[in-house]
């Protein structure tokens, strides 16, 4: 009896571990369903998945960790006020870097102001100050030149170069995000740096 009663409790322990795994493991796509129709505990696992992908992908463009921040709470703050009218097409990943995408470029053409070295947090050092300084001013600008290209290009395409250059995203990311094949995502990649090679001068091309 005892050892039916030990295997009736493991029985459950492990059903119990079973749902709890299914849980974790819900796609996107289920989540984002459920966040549609007002489920705001879909939309926080949502972030729990996303967050450090959102995260890493603005501070790469933008190259400052406090704007970073405050971009990339502005982005879910905008997720989160558009979650009702989120639909399954394109993915929900795809919805998102659209919005990150879109906060970012508005970031650029809202500021007036370079980002100062203090922001960086970098230590003082008077022997480099002047070369951080020009090193620093020099980044800044290329980065803003950088995102007037990616402006430039269909939204598709800007999310793809940015998802590979700022996030090193696999094909098959991009893929996923885009909603199309592999195959086509690099397709659209090449397309879209054939465009930025076009527009930007050679110095900046290397950049991305």
């Amino acid at each position: 009896m005892e050892v039916w009663l030990g295997l009736c409790a493991f029985a459950t322990d492990l059903l119990g571990g079973f749902r709890e795994t299914s849980e974790v493991e819900k796609s996107d796509d289920v989540l984002a369903e459920l966040m549609s129709q007002g489920d705001d505990e879909a939309f926080s696992k949502l972030y729990d998945r996303y967050f450090s992908k959102i995260y890493a992908f603005t501070i790469r463009r933008v190259g400052n960790q406090h704007i970073a921040e405050d971009l990339v709470a502005d982005i879910f703050l905008k997720a989160f006020a558009k979650r009702n009218t989120f639909v399954l097409r394109p993915s929900f990943s795809a919805w998102l870097y659209r919005i990150a995408t879109n906060t970012i470029t508005d970031h650029y053409r809202t500021s007036h102001s370079h980002t100062s070295l203090d922001d960086e947090e970098k230590p003082f050092d008077p022997a480099d100050h002047r070369e951080n300084v020009v090193e620093g001013t020099d980044r800044i600008m290329l980065g803003e030149e950088i995102e007037k290209v990616l402006e430039k290009l269909p939204e598709r395409e800007r999310i793809a170069v940015t998802m590979k250059f700022y996030v090193e995203a696999s094909y098959e990311e991009i893929a996923e995000t885009l909603k199309c094949t592999p195959n086509n995502a690099g397709v659209i990649l090449h397309r879209a740096l054939n465009k930025c090679e076009k527009m930007a001068g050679e110095r900046l091309y290397r950049m991305l």
